[in-house]
């Protein structure tokens, strides 16, 4: 039974990623999330020390958290709006807590991917997403764009793979990276040279550097996809090897340090010192095939072909990666409401969180 409209913004960052149904949530009371104040002007927030850093927020995910978290709620013209409100809501916390001024707001652009041309199964578990959720999630890039935002969404290629791209171009552009998620799968990202990328959890900041993936992976972010490749990951219906979990994939990987290392001397398995370790290299051999299809899925693309996406396919807002590195803190900081930004918040009924922005990018400015 969905549980829905009994979070708070705080409370909403804590809810795990859901497929599209929900696990069992906590009964709280219910708790309407305020909007911004429409007089108050916020005293100026000052930059953070050091170089300029980019902040790439997964906003899919965060709109089906809202969705889960929010009261239901419509718009004058009677479409589903709640979860629309509550993503607005979490950019700002996230803008505001982090004084961010390099943004880019990543979306998924659809259920198919590359990855289903891989494997067919990639996924292929998940139901379609309600109705009511289903029609707020081209309406959530409009948002972005409308307040301000790079906002990127490009057919065939998932928000993490936006992510990892536009890690790519800010390391090469000298620019470190915030990954605001609690998606394991960017944990492959994180990096501690500089320039380097964190991942950021939304509800408390808390920031995952490589030893942080490590205590919460059990390997270091290099390894993550082999890892993930051995295991398998049942949210995105990956098997992996079968017979394989978590504490043997980690020996292995400490052991001969990758996939090719592992499966180019099974003989030496047996005599390590694991639970079941005679029989595991049957187990490896049997899913050989597996585990190299396993990490072409789990492995994030950061050469997502956006130069040739039109930037007018998706209205007014930017929709394509900057074609050369030193565009990038240019074509990513946030510009603040734009235009459009009045009409849309009319129509969904939360003129008050657009004052908010307003009175937040003139704090950053």
């Amino acid at each position: 039974m969905r549980v829905r409209g009994r979070y708070t913004v705080a409370e909403m960052s804590t809810l795990p990623l859901f497929d599209w149904e929900p696990a069992e949530l906590p009964d709280l009371m219910p708790d309407r999330v305020p909007e911004a104040a429409p007089v108050r002007q916020w005293n100026r927030i000052a930059a953070p020390e050091g170089p300029p850093e980019l902040w790439v927020i997964d906003a899919t995910a965060l709109l089906v958290r809202a969705y889960h978290g929010m009261h239901p709620r419509w718009s004058r013209s009677g479409a589903p709006v709640g979860a629309l409100h509550g993503l607005a809501q979490l950019l700002m916390q996230v803008v505001r807590r982090n004084a961010a001024r390099q943004v880019a707001v990543v979306y998924d652009a659809g259920r198919s991917t590359f990855r289903n041309r891989i494997d067919p199964r990639y996924k292929a578990h998940r139901g379609e997403p309600p109705e009511d959720l289903a029609a707020q999630l081209e309406p959530a890039l409009r948002l972005g764009q409308a307040l301000g935002f790079a906002a990127y969404s490009v057919p065939d290629y998932e928000a993490d793979d936006l992510a990892a791209t536009l890690a790519r171009v800010a390391r090469e552009a000298g620019t470190a990276t915030r990954l605001v998620s609690v998606d394991k799968d960017l944990c492959q990202l994180v990096r501690d040279a500089g320039p380097a990328v964190r991942l950021e959890d939304p509800k408390t900041g808390e920031l995952y550097d490589e030893a942080s993936v490590r205590q919460r992976m059990g390997v270091l972010p290099a390894s993550v996809v082999d890892l993930m490749a051995l295991t398998g990951d049942t949210s995105d219906n990956i098997p992996g090897v079968r017979g394989v979990g978590r504490q043997a994939a980690v020996a292995l990987l400490e052991t001969f340090g990758d996939l090719e290392g592992i499966f180019a001397d099974l003989g030496r398995i047996e005599a390590m010192t694991l639970r079941g370790a005679k029989g595991l290299a049957r187990k490896l051999e049997a899913g050989r095939d597996e585990a190299f299809l396993a990490r072409k899925l789990v492995r994030l693309c950061d050469e997502v072909p956006v130069a040739a996406v039109a930037v007018e396919a998706v209205g007014s807002g930017r929709a394509a990666v900057p074609g050369a590195a030193g565009d990038l803190l240019a074509r990513t900081r946030w510009a603040g409401p734009g235009a459009g930004a009045e009409e849309l918040f009319a129509e969904l009924g939360i003129q008050g969180t657009l004052r908010g922005f307003f009175a937040l990018h003139g704090a950053l400015a």
